[in-house]
């Protein structure tokens, strides 16, 4: 499956659901396609157990949803998809659109040389907008703070 950009909106339990490296996880390998608990396990290198569990959370929570089942064996086998590629917690005051500001997070595990290519590509990206923001003085712009963290987890859950 090609990956499609698509939004969801989350309450506070739901954001609190997704709020782990490891359902991040979860929930990119359910986007590319749909799987079963010991599919996703097998292809994260965890245990079939721990994985169900989280998937049942995520399914349980409605971030998940089931996209078909298959009898193999006598045992019912459950395909998971994941409902979106990106989730936006309801926000109760509700600021005008021509207000909002966008945030988003997300959890990786990455190896040294990926931290250094993603610093790398985040100083590009804050570059090429500080360039656009110095041009065309006479255009009309709005000024806005950009922020990226990126804050090293004490320990992946399993």
């Amino acid at each position: 499956m090609d990956y499609v950009k698509k939004t969801m909106e989350v309450n506070l339990e739901q954001q609190k659901l997704i709020s782990s490296p490891i359902r991040v996880k979860i929930i990119y390998l359910l986007v590319m396609k749909a799987m079963t608990a010991k599919q996703v396990a097998d292809e994260l290198g965890k245990s079939a157990g721990s994985i169900h569990y989280h998937i049942q959370q995520l399914y349980n929570g409605g971030i998940l949803e089931i996209e078909e089942t298959k009898e193999n064996r006598g045992i019912i086998e459950k395909y998971y998809r994941s409902k979106a590629t990106h989730f936006n917690l309801k926000n109760e005051d509700v600021t005008p659109s021509t207000e909002q500001v966008v945030n988003q997070g997300t959890y990786v595990s990455l190896t040294e040389e990926d931290r250094k290519e993603l610093n790398a590509d985040i100083d590009a990206l804050f570059l090429k907008y500080v360039k656009k923001s110095a041009m065309k003085a006479d255009v009309k712009k709005t000024s806005y703070e950009m922020t990226i963290t990126l804050k090293k987890e004490k320990q992946e859950e399993s």
